[in-house]
């Protein structure tokens, strides 16, 4: 059924919403608000219907030429269609209106300004690759297991870009099909070197010799690995796996400082747009000189470690025992002594303070998309002063600052991080104190 609808505005997910006559709600992808369009609904909803764009009656004059030949086909980026200046307002909208959504109380100048990516293209130093069973690389299509040949991508590195040229032009990815359909590649930005990562299926068999021989092929790829369920190892016996890192000026926090971490730990993939949120991070902490800092999801110290380097005496609480271990190698090379690093994860790491009657200053927490949860309440139970909270996912963030806004905690201020350009991702910083 083919209808015609006005693009009222963007939603999370990169939809643009409309209405049928009737007020049912029509959501689309690769419009943009003020146009109207011509659409297919494809998928009924509980409240709303699913549709595709078939073409634009009147294009917005913020609509722009994708970057990318392979947009709409590829299921990567959602908003190349829209200018820059667009984008920025489309995510900080989608924010403002996920705290009306989700009842989180706060005073009216609480939305900070978006915090832009130094880079819109070209920023994205970690990707991960589907293998068809062709032996083609690439994307999986909206909403598909279709995977879609790339040659090149716009959001990605050049180093990256020239890995993928240079395995589009392989012989050996359709061999390599028997045992993996997956791959990452890892630029490391101090040494412009890229690593690929193999993602193993389960219970399948490598035949011998076959990953020496792909390695050997390759020019621009420094270092081939294998992942078997959360293990790593590398292709070449002799060689240890690659180590990653991010140089850091004294602007942030009065002095130089370098982290360094492995394959299996997370790392931010636009790491120009992470010295501004470090740098931000530190600024939203104040004077932490002799304060007691807890964080959580610390991961290989991306915050822990300038924190310190600032004054702050660090707990770290992380579930990941690969990153907790290059946590410490980074604050003994940092020359920080008062650290404390636990492997646990976070709602068991919070229950054991709260029942040893633990106090801190201050809370950083930077989790997953699924955010704190149940654990967000015994927060208040630590006492902090004040709690930085990091997140990618608007909707979680809503749910547990009204949790802590429920507990005696003010929002102060709330700051749209642009972290992922031309798609609908979006990182936000939260700065919440006591009452």
């Amino acid at each position: 059924m083919e209808q015609t609808i006005h693009i009222e505005k963007m939603i999370t997910g990169g939809l643009g919403l409309g209405r049928m006559e009737d007020g049912m709600v029509v959501m689309t992808r690769y419009v943009l608000p003020g146009e109207a369009v011509r659409v297919r609904i494809i998928r009924r909803h509980r409240g709303y219907l699913e549709a595709e764009l078939l073409r634009v009656l009147n294009p917005s004059e913020n609509r722009v030429r994708p970057l990318c030949s392979f947009y709409t086909d590829c299921g990567g980026c959602s908003l190349q269609h829209a200018s820059e200046p667009t984008q920025r307002r489309i995510k900080e909208n989608i924010i403002r209106e996920a705290m009306v959504r989700g009842h989180v109380r706060h005073e009216e100048n609480t939305l900070q300004p978006l915090l832009p990516s130094p880079l819109s293209v070209a920023y994205r130093y970690r990707t991960r690759l589907k293998i068809s069973p062709q032996g083609k690389i690439g994307f999986y299509k909206i909403h598909s297991k279709q995977v879609v040949p790339i040659a090149a991508c716009p959001v990605a590195t050049a180093p990256i870009n020239q890995a993928i040229a240079e395995l589009n032009d392989s012989s050996f990815l359709k061999r390599l099909t028997d045992f993996c359909l997956e791959m990452e590649l890892l630029h490391c930005e101090t040494d412009e070197r890229v690593s690929a990562i193999l993602h193993i299926v389960d219970n399948t068999k490598i035949a011998p010799g076959l990953l020496n021989e792909f390695a050997s092929s390759l020019q621009f790829i420094d270092s081939v690995l294998i992942k078997e369920k959360h293990h790593f190892r590398s292709v070449s016996a002799d060689r240890n796996l690659p180590v990653f890192q991010q140089e850091f000026d004294r602007s942030i926090c009065g002095e130089p400082f370098v982290l360094s971490w492995g394959p299996g730990c997370f790392s931010q993939i636009n790491v120009q747009q992470n010295r501004r949120l470090v740098r931000l991070v530190c600024q939203l902490g104040d004077d932490v000189r002799g304060q007691r800092v807890l964080d959580l999801f610390c991961g290989m110290g991306n915050f822990s470690i300038p924190l310190g380097l600032c004054g702050a005496s660090v707990i770290g609480i992380e579930h990941n025992p690969e990153s907790i271990t290059w946590a410490g190698h980074n604050a003994e090379t940092a020359g920080l002594k008062t650290f404390t690093f636990q492997e646990n994860d976070a709602g068991t790491g919070i229950r054991r303070l709260v029942k040893t009657h633990a106090h801190v200053d201050c809370v950083l927490l930077d989790p997953p998309r699924q955010g704190l949860g149940k654990a967000t309440s015994l927060l208040a139970n630590l006492g902090p002063g004040r709690i930085i909270y990091i997140s990618c996912d608007p909707a979680t963030l809503m749910r547990d600052l009204r949790i802590l806004t429920s507990r005696g905690y003010t929002l102060i201020s709330l700051t749209p991080i642009d972290m992922f350009p031309q798609t609908h991702h979006i990182e936000s910083a939260a700065l919440l104190e006591k009452n």
